[in-house]
């Protein structure tokens, strides 16, 4: 799969060496690629308002609005949940209401479910009701929880981890990163890959999980975003001693769940991987994701009064620095 990000580095390089014999005046990000866009990834928004803390979700609904970001990625409980699907339902509506600023904006909001947004009993009907603009093109039993979307030149994975418990479904993602002509992969879900408070993690079941690594990592990514815990925390994970393409777990579970003390170990089943934590806050907040070509830049934006939020930690990457195998 690497192997075809080189590719569409030539095709791109090919195509901007046309246009600049037609008369395009050439920038970075200019030709091929698509000038600088940006998406914001916040999740974990329960609190005692009908489920949601509105009072956090409305001021960061209100920052990102202004920001004006392409898309939202939203790793998961967005509610307390574990009720009915009529109260679920009723939950979901406070939280809409609470991000209005954001779908008033035309923003897109890309959700995934965490453990709390299932429903007692479990079951979809309050989150198909709420999400139904979600593509449809999961694997069959994941419908509308579990999507693929391309965006400019970047390819999103949304991954469901309770329809099957903690697994991840590699074929299907397999398949996605095989039809993939983008150079961006961003892939999240609400679960850690590696476990950080929660001793319930992807961790549960390690090939599974070092299987979505290996095929992020071949498809050229870099980074895997969840939720799950209440805090930020930014890790990088080695399985071969190169840090070029060690992957990097954001976990952002910032957006108004009540906040926990973490020691910063990572003291999971790890399969392998060498974990460095690189981060770690007890702040609400988001994470701003710019892309600018093959250039990625990713800022957490740290909440550090009412209706104030300031760049704390700063990390990026190049896209084409990817090595082969």
């Amino acid at each position: 799969m690497r192997k075809k990000i080189f590719s569409r580095i030539v095709v791109i390089s090919f195509l901007c060496f046309v246009l600049l014999g037609s008369g395009c005046q050439f920038q970075k990000a200019s030709c091929a690629v698509q000038e600088p866009w940006k998406f914001v990834v916040t999740g974990d928004s329960r609190g005692g308002d009908n489920g949601v803390n509105t009072v956090v979700l409305k001021e960061l609904a209100a920052e990102i609005a202004n920001i004006n970001p392409e898309f939202v990625l939203f790793p998961g409980d967005l509610v307390n949940g574990y009720n009915s699907q009529e109260e679920l339902e009723s939950q979901l509506k406070t939280w809409r209401q609470a991000m209005a600023p954001i779908y008033d904006a035309g923003i897109k909001v890309y959700p995934v479910r965490g453990n709390h947004d299932l429903g007692k009993p479990k079951a979809r009907e309050a989150w198909n009701k709420f999400f139904d603009y979600l593509p449809d093109n999961g694997p069959e039993d994941e419908t509308n929880v579990t999507y693929a979307v391309t965006h400019r030149n970047s390819l999103i994975i949304a991954l469901d981890q309770y329809v099957n418990s903690k697994k991840i479904n590699i074929p299907w993602i397999n398949a996605q990163f095989e039809m993939n002509t983008e150079p961006h992969v961003f892939v999240f879900g609400h679960e850690p890959a590696f476990k950080a408070q929660h001793g319930d993690c992807l961790g549960s079941f390690p090939e599974s999980r070092n299987a979505l690594l290996k095929s992020i990592e071949e498809e050229g990514g870099r980074t895997y975003f969840c939720g799950h815990d209440h805090f930020y925390a930014h890790a990088s994970a080695d399985n071969d001693g190169d840090p070029e393409n060690d992957i990097h777990q954001f976990l952002v579970g910032t957006a108004g769940a009540p906040l926990r003390d973490w020691v910063p170990l990572y003291d999971g089943d790890n399969g392998g991987y060498k974990i460095e934590s690189i981060k770690y806050t007890k702040q609400y907040g988001y994470v701003l994701v710019v892309v600018d070509g093959l250039d990625v830049t990713m800022t957490w934006m740290e909440r550090v009064g009412k209706d104030k939020y300031e760049p704390v930690e700063v990390w990026s990457y190049t896209a084409a620095s990817v090595p082969a195998k």
